[in-house]
């Protein structure tokens, strides 16, 4: 399964035109065959081992994995590359977190990995009003807070996001998730490449979907890990 999900990811990155003024957007997800891909408050393991390792491999091609707070503190996720053959070195990515409230917990499982000498040092972004005594205790444990001006609704904008990491020197993201980040990286237009990966079970009314604008698909290819199919593609700009 290692040897399928890098030749299949390598045929759809071996072309990657990065933009001059942002990173290059990878958006990812799973997603039941009803369409859903959360739950409020909970954590939802959908993909199988098989197509995990897919993504585990796309992680190690980008600078950098983002994820939400609340997908944070619910799931407690590592953002990193583990399902790999053994013996491989590769370069791991940056784990970002997007907290405008700064919430994420001190004893996270990126701050453990971190100060285990077991993982990369987490970035969080903010807003520039987020609660100084928070950003102090967070940086204190290993985070690098990086602020950015709140949009009118006290959200961290998508042109912020990208312009401060293109800065730290992030020439590809990998947006991972959770619904509401997923759901407003869509509607911003700045997705250039799309895997998503269809899981055969039905979460039902408990479950979270999105909806996105329209949008054209290009280069379109699908590959079978396991029960899972996963699709990838460029989004038509």
């Amino acid at each position: 399964m290692y040897a399928l999900a890098k030749q299949f990811l390598e045929t759809g990155y071996q072309q990657v035109e990065v933009p001059a003024d942002r990173p290059f957007v990878t958006l990812t997800y799973a997603q039941s065959l009803d369409s859903k891909i959360s739950i409020r408050g909970q954590q939802l393991l959908l993909s199988g081992k098989e197509s995990m390792a897919m993504t585990h491999r796309l992680r190690v091609m980008h600078d950098a994995i983002l994820v939400g707070s609340g997908t944070a503190c619910i799931d407690d996720p590592q953002l990193n590359a583990r399902y790999l053959p053994t013996g491989e070195a590769v370069k791991q990515p940056i784990p970002v977190v997007l907290d405008a409230r700064l919430d994420l917990p001190l004893n996270c499982k990126l701050f453990k990995n971190y100060q285990a000498n077991a993982g990369k040092q987490p970035w969080i972004i903010t807003t520039t009003c987020a609660d100084a005594s928070k950003k102090a205790a967070l940086e204190a444990a290993g985070a690098v807070v990086l602020a950015v001006e709140a949009d009118e609704h006290g959200r961290v904008p998508w042109e912020a996001v990208l312009h401060v990491l293109q800065g730290q020197g992030v020439h590809r993201l990998m947006v991972e998730g959770g619904s509401r980040v997923i759901q407003s990286c869509l509607s911003s237009g700045i997705v250039d490449a799309l895997v998503v990966t269809l899981c055969p079970v039905f979460v039902g009314d408990q479950g979270l979907g999105i909806s996105a604008p329209a949008a054209t698909l290009d280069d379109v290819q699908y590959q079978t890990f396991g029960r899972d199919v996963v699709m990838m593609s460029k989004i038509k700009k």
